[in-house]
């Protein structure tokens, strides 16, 4: 497959002005040895690969343009500054090649685009998003207070407790954290129970001294890794598995490695007057809903059945709670939290806004798509319909509330974008991260000539850029901007903190759709 799409991605390389000339068809879409071997050595040809990859592969250059951004100035000034990064007798370090590459890379509006750099001084590499520097430029209290944030928080801990819901399920597709919570408190007392005897006996101290090694490998060696992510901590955790399988310890089973691709918490609750509140952290419903087999296997484990059973639990009570109240003609309304949701699958589309939409699709965007190497080489705009819920199911015509924040991205900014078509619903929160167009595999480069320069952790450079640029319905390029809520609400932080009051944007949103009765 891959021999096939290589010959139809190669790039012809034309450099103007005193950048060097060449006639050299040259790929940078995977790892053509002619395109990236120099760049193993050379930071002076990383960027050389870094520039001429965008210039081929972004499909915002255009709008770059309209913004002031000149393309062939950022090479005349930034290449001598990779240039002498070569000549320097001293190591590069990290943060020096990282300071440099954001100058360059800063600019650029895409919200989604990440470059990624090997630094062949220190072995390091650096990552720069654009997106990311502008909002932490920008917003940086927000965008921390939206990182450190979890919505779930206030039901749990004000609404719940307080006798303001009806019904509440909650599930976690990788519930590592909670699996280990249970098996370090069972070995805690267990312990304790132990070191509570006068006397033991050589059987009796063996396990106790076995006990005692699992809590010191779980404080001293698990919890860090929880710390900097879940696939080395789940990695970790599967091996502890073994490690410990002859202390029979309850609940420590393995995790199935592919629940860490679609790792996401999903939350159902019934507020009263029957206002049904879904929130999802991540969009990566659809593989435990419809494509469970495709994704997992035929053959799947009890404890990762019992998983997916329990997420599909909760979108379920969520759908099936709008679809009995809406038939009894009592439903209050519908509200769809993506604050602080980074984005995900499209194909989630149907199961969340396109849940309450009508069968057959709904037209959100339209969008333009690099067809060429050229810098200007773009298809027409073309309207692009999201598809919506297949199966038989209510249109939902109560009031409809999206609340977003600065980092709702990607599918939560088409979420939100959703909400400002329809008479009845309404986006509520703060303007969204600004990164809407779509993202591809490698795979599709040929169809679109985006997606990718290189390949990630194997080429000296990578950068990841989406296949399309999304535009609004009336004409405008929101990438780098974001989407303004209908109704603006800032998240109040101080009375959070106090934990003494509810989540000010959520009542927002129940209130709003109470005044509509």
């Amino acid at each position: 497959m891959r021999n096939k799409i290589f010959g139809a991605v190669l790039l012809s390389l034309s450099l103007i002005g005193c950048r060097k000339e060449s006639s050299t068809v040259l790929s940078y879409a995977f790892k053509d040895d002619m395109a990236f071997e120099e760049a193993d050595s050379s930071f002076a040809a990383k960027f050389d690969v870094m520039w001429n990859g965008l210039n081929c592969n972004y499909a915002l250059w255009d709008f770059e343009k309209e913004h002031g951004l000149d393309w062939d100035r950022v090479y005349d000034t930034y290449r001598p500054k990779f240039e002498e990064l070569d000549k320097v007798d001293t190591l590069v370090s990290d943060k020096q090649l990282s300071e440099l590459l954001t100058k360059v890379v800063a600019p650029l509006h895409d919200g989604h685009l990440n470059v990624q750099m090997k630094n062949h001084h220190s072995g390091g590499t650096v990552a720069v998003s654009p997106g990311a520097t502008r909002v932490l430029s920008e917003r940086k209290e927000e965008l921390m207070q939206a990182l450190s944030f979890n919505p779930v928080s206030s039901i749990q801990l004000f609404y719940q407790p307080n006798g303001y819901l009806l019904d509440y399920k909650h599930s976690n597709s990788l519930p590592l954290l909670s699996i280990l919570e249970k098996v370090r408190d069972y070995v805690v007392d267990q312990a304790n129970a132990l070191e509570e005897k006068e006397h033991l006996n050589p059987e009796e101290a063996s396990l106790l001294k076995a006990y005692k090694a699992f809590l010191e490998d779980f404080r001293e060696n698990l919890l860090p890794l929880l710390d900097r992510g879940s696939e080395k901590a789940l990695e970790y955790y599967n091996k502890m598995v073994l490690r410990y399988e002859y202390l029979s310890l309850p609940g420590l089973v393995a995790v199935n490695e592919k629940l860490l691709n679609y790792n996401m918490d999903i939350t159902y609750a019934l507020f009263k007057d029957n206002i049904a509140y879904l929130r999802i952290s991540g969009f990566k419903v659809c593989p435990f809903i419809k494509y469970t087999e495709e994704i997992f296997g035929k053959d799947i484990d009890p404890d990762t059945q019992a998983i997916i059973d329990a997420v599909k639990a909760v979108w379920a009570g969520w759908f099936g709670a709008i679809q009995e109240h809406h038939a009894k003609g009592d439903l209050g309304g519908v509200i769809i939290d993506v604050r602080s949701n980074g984005g995900g699958m499209m194909a989630d589309y149907p199961f969340v806004f396109g849940a309450l939409l009508p069968s057959g699709g709904f037209r959100v965007t339209d969008a333009r798509f690099k067809r060429g190497p050229g810098r200007y080489d773009y298809s027409p705009v073309l309207p692009q319909t999201m598809s919506t819920y297949e199966e038989e199911h209510a249109t939902v015509t109560e009031p409809i509330v999206v609340l977003c924040n600065c980092y709702s991205v990607s599918m939560a900014e088409q979420t939100s974008m959703s909400a400002k078509l329809l008479e009845n619903a309404t986006l509520i929160g703060t303007r969204t991260w600004g990164g809407l167009s779509a993202l591809a595999s490698n795979e599709s480069y040929s169809g679109n000539y985006a997606g990718h320069t290189g390949v990630e952790g194997e080429t000296a450079v990578y950068c990841y850029t989406p296949e399309e640029v999304v535009i609004s319905q009336d004409g405008k390029i929101l990438e780098g901007y974001g989407i303004e809520p209908d109704i603006e609400v800032a998240f109040d932080v101080a009375a959070w903190d106090k934990g003494t009051g509810p989540d000010n944007q959520l009542d927002a949103a129940l209130q709003h759709i109470r005044s509509k009765k």
